[in-house]
């Protein structure tokens, strides 16, 4: 057994890396061919894609509040016109293919950190498969893209060009890493702090300068930037904290000024008494059993992954205290990394080979078991890459896209959900039940109606009102999809 592990650590990674890019595929990939993947918040960023491919605004017709928004005044994320080009070539995969390729980047993060560090080929194997086994990364893929995980990848490019003094390629990560999203910025003020600690022989303006920048980053883009591109002229992303303030300084003074319930709120809800606090429980144990126990061991990660716990279980909406979706992906590679340190504290290479796979394979075994079952909300048949049924369609795929394809691109469209990520080459896209009366065309899936956010009886009722106007010709030949289109 040893020689065989010996045979293949000569051959390299790059087997892991290539496997692990077709199971990260096997997610985000299969689900998007599927019509699995949602117009919020990926059928968006799709449009905003296509229209940087083609030079021209990205404004976001698909909020369910009916109002158009430029793209950059939702969330600043400049991934994604940087990479519009390949929308010629990927098309609506473009995001998806590229969120994938970030994750094995970021998997070769770690191993050159490791080996920075000096540790074994076979430690670094071990924690290498722990990253990619992290339940973070499923959660994050199985809710289509988001800018925050092409963000989070460069974490270990960031500490590694750190550590090798190499203060122009550490500069260039951190600043991929802030334009990922505008709340990154208090992720990587934090990071920038644990930076110096983690080389205390460092000169420390290094450091000092970049949480001077990510600080000024923040602020440029709360105060300035996205109220500016807000047709409201605030700054949205606010409102999901109004419990506690209604302004940037407000917010901060009361963290500060109440500490003992903002301690509380790791593990509450904000509004007592509430069934659902078994879900940021549920949470937290998830993290410490995936390797979390490293961010104890080694609290200079800690207080890098504080942001995002801070971000996460302080925010009032539900859906972002648990584990799923993509608001904690942050922490596979910041734990990660610290495993990579405790390592390097433990004196005996026994032993360091014993919790390096320890950890590997309680992750391994965690991620499994909440893909099964889990308190948090989430769609298994979109993140349980064990299930049969993920890689099942109910209906003939190619059969619906080619029908699709047939809708004219210069005509308005109102289409539900899980539609819209594939109809981006539209300037007139709308989010069921937006603009039903006057889109030209509605496409929907019945009976497998996505209806959200009313309800699906509602939904029914209202399309067949629709029909009996007789206004509408109905094209049901691909089977499940309806086109009703204006006569």
């Amino acid at each position: 057994m040893i020689k065989i592990l010996k045979s293949a650590l000569a051959i390299g990674f790059w087997p892991v890396h290539l496997f692990f890019f077709l199971v990260f595929s096997s997610v985000s990939i299969l689900n998007h061919y599927y019509f699995r993947t949602a117009g919020l918040d990926y059928g968006i960023a799709n449009q905003a894609l296509n229209q940087y491919a083609h030079f021209e605004p990205a404004i976001c017709t698909q909020l369910i509040e009916g109002k158009n928004m430029p793209y950059l005044g939702l969330h600043l994320s400049l991934w994604v016109p940087l990479l519009s080009p390949f929308y010629y070539i990927f098309g609506t995969y473009t995001l998806l293919l590229f969120q994938n390729l970030a994750l094995i980047f970021c998997g070769i993060g770690i191993v050159k950190m490791g080996r920075l560090l000096k540790l074994s080929e076979g430690l670094n194997l071990a924690v290498l498969v722990q990253f990619y086994s992290s339940f973070a990364i499923y959660s994050a893929l199985a809710f289509d893209y988001h800018d925050n995980v092409i963000g989070a990848c460069f974490l270990p490019w960031i500490i590694y060009y750190y550590h090798k003094d190499q203060k122009l390629k550490t500069l260039l990560c951190f600043v991929a890493v802030l334009i990922s999203k505008e709340n990154m910025a208090i992720w990587m003020g934090f990071a920038s702090i644990s930076l110096w600690f983690t080389k205390k022989d460092s000169v420390k303006w290094f450091p000092a300068s970049l949480l001077a920048l990510s600080i000024c980053w923040f602020l440029l883009a709360g105060i300035l930037i996205m109220p500016a591109l807000n047709p409201a002229g605030k700054f949205d992303q606010l409102s999901r904290y109004s419990h506690l303030g209604s302004s940037i300084s407000g917010i901060i003074w009361h963290i500060v000024s109440h500490p003992w319930e903002m301690l509380k709120m790791f593990f509450q809800s904000h509004i007592q008494p509430d069934d659902y606090d078994g879900v940021k429980q549920e949470f937290l144990w998830v993290v410490l059993i995936s390797g979390g126990v490293a961010l104890l061991l080694k609290p200079t990660f800690l207080w890098m992954a504080l942001p995002i716990f801070m971000q996460k279980l302080w925010n009032k909406e539900l859906s972002f205290w648990g584990i799923s979706y993509h608001y904690q992906i942050e922490l596979a590679p910041i734990i990660s990394v610290a495993i990579l340190f405790l390592l390097v504290s433990v004196s005996q290479q026994k032993i360091r080979m014993g919790i390096a796979w320890v950890v590997t394979i309680s992750t391994m075994v965690c991620t499994y078991s909440y893909m099964q079952s889990r308190k948090a909300d989430y769609t298994p048949i979109k993140e349980n890459i064990f299930s049969l049924e993920h890689y099942r369609a109910p209906f003939n795929v190619s059969l619906v896209q080619n029908k699709l394809s047939e809708v004219s691109k210069g005509s308005s469209i109102c289409a539900q959900s899980n539609l819209l990520p594939h109809i981006a080459a539209r300037k007139e896209m709308y989010h069921f039940p937006v603009n039903l009366s006057s889109s030209i065309f509605i496409v929907v899936f019945q009976p497998q109606f996505n209806s959200y956010p009313w309800p699906q009886d509602k939904a029914n009722l209202y399309l067949d009102s629709l029909r009996q106007t007789k206004l509408y010709r109905e094209d049901s030949s691909a089977f499940p999809l309806r086109i009703l289109s204006l006569k």
